[in-house]
């Protein structure tokens, strides 16, 4: 008599399919958190350049930044949370004359989960700027910015 022939994998060929499955993974999982992250990064951006846009049409009305304070003015007032009414781009807490908004209907979370902020004291290199920006992946921390930090810089004039 013959043996007979069960139709199934031998415990070999199913040790060395589940390898080639493991190590395919763990090309392709690392490939996959990296697009991920270079996502968010280009969706912070995205929403940094909607911010900016709303901004400079916040100044253009009132002649205030966020805060408010007078465009072109470095000082120390951020703002941690560009939906409340000190921002002026979604409502004003009166300290916007002409204000003609809001300029944003709703400012989004970063992708992250955190607000998006405005510093008008921003330092590159020893001078000042106005930023908006995100604490990008870390979430951290006010006024101490790093490099996973998501920032555009704003034109002081």
């Amino acid at each position: 008599m013959s043996p007979k022939y069960s139709g199934g994998f031998t415990l070999i060929e199913l040790i060395v399919n589940v390898a080639i499955i493991g190590i395919l993974a763990a090309i392709a999982i690392p490939a996959y958190i990296n697009f991920r992250d270079k996502a968010k990064i280009a969706q912070a951006k995205s929403d940094l350049h909607n911010m900016q846009l709303a901004i400079e049409a916040l100044a253009n009305d009132t002649e205030k930044w966020p805060g408010p304070q007078p465009v072109g003015q470095t000082a120390d007032a951020e703002v941690w949370n560009l939906n409340a009414s000190n921002a002026g781009i979604v409502a004003t807490n009166g300290g916007f004359p002409n204000w003609r908004g809001p300029y944003m209907q709703s400012v989004p979370k970063d992708p992250w989960g955190s607000n998006y902020f405005f510093d008008p004291d921003y330092y590159v290199k020893g001078v000042k700027y106005a930023a908006i920006g995100s604490f990008g992946p870390n979430q951290c921390c006010r006024n101490q910015y790093d490099s996973d930090d998501v920032i555009l810089l704003m034109p002081t004039q």
